[in-house]
């Protein structure tokens, strides 16, 4: 009874259309949408074709991206954004039927535990293009990088088990301490502060690599990377009222984006996939 209310819901919320499109209500972090529309300026997800900004992330790049994709792939929608802090609840939305799309790339390992109730597009991000970069305090750089030789048993990293690859490579790598932390800048805090020597980030569209926030600052230590194995996806719900027409035309979009290149493009000028660190040695899970 409760979930043919819900998707009652949702079909009268689709039925309320703007002139350029049915409205579709998106849940996506408030800073990730706001560096997005730093980042557009007077672009649109449809025009812009620069990605070299300061501001620029991967998952900023996602965020445009599955918005390009659908309009190329003929499905015309309104998005309707709801910000918050929603990167536990969205799996769990796209299950039920009450979320679209995430525009949030996962991981295939992630998204393959939901195969009966989301649809998984192609590959964005495809297995083996993935480093991440090694970060720690900028202050300490050069004591916690001569405690990593070929793995991680001479620091303490912090990360995330809900980052299943994420914490599947570390654990691998054999790291001193393994702390686990849900919330990211927490995670740069402790690090900044040394509490904790490193963490895994994506590397940043020029050196010197670093974040800086509110009572943190994390610099990669030089000369170092981690591969993670894996490659990212869209997840589109198979319970959604529009969920079989947007994964066709995210499909169809993706395609050509890549016959293009854009989407190696935007990913590179970003920084995460970052053609400046190709001969950094590389930390490499056992297979």
């Amino acid at each position: 009874m409760q979930k043919t209310c819900l998707t009652f819901l949702i079909l009268m919320s689709l039925c309320t259309s703007a002139s350029d499109g049915l409205e579709v209500p998106i849940t996506i972090e408030k800073d990730i949408y706001e560096y997005a529309q730093t980042l557009l300026g007077s672009d649109s997800p449809m025009t812009i074709e620069h990605f070299q900004h300061e501001v620029c992330q991967r998952d900023v790049v996602d965020f445009i991206l599955v918005q390009r994709a659908i309009a190329l792939g003929g499905l015309n929608l309104q998005f309707e954004f709801e910000l918050g802090n929603y990167d536990v609840r969205n799996l769990r939305l796209l299950k039920d039927g009450l979320l679209l799309i995430s525009f949030d790339t996962i991981w295939y390992s992630d998204a393959a535990q939901y195969e009966d109730e989301v649809y998984i597009s192609d590959p964005i991000i495809r297995k083996g293009e993935y480093f991440a970069g090694i970060f720690t305090s900028p202050s300490r750089i050069a004591e916690v990088s001569k405690k990593i030789t070929s793995d991680l048993s001479g620091v303490s990293i912090v990360s995330s088990q809900a980052w299943y690859v994420d914490w599947k490579t570390i654990n691998a790598l054999k790291p001193k301490t393994l702390v686990d932390e849900s919330d990211w800048i927490v995670m740069a805090k402790m690090v900044s502060r040394g509490w904790v020597d490193v963490m895994l980030v994506p590397f940043t569209n020029h050196p010197p690599y670093e974040y800086q926030g509110t009572g943190y600052k994390i610099e990669a230590i030089p000369k170092l990377k981690i591969a993670l194995l894996d490659s990212r996806h869209f997840v589109v719900s198979k319970k959604h009222p529009l969920g079989a027409n947007a994964f066709q035309a995210l499909q169809t979009g993706l395609s050509i984006l890549r016959k293009t290149g854009f989407i190696e493009r935007a990913y590179q000028e970003c920084g995460f996939l970052n053609q400046s660190v190709t001969n950094w040695k590389t930390l490499m899970p056992p297979q």
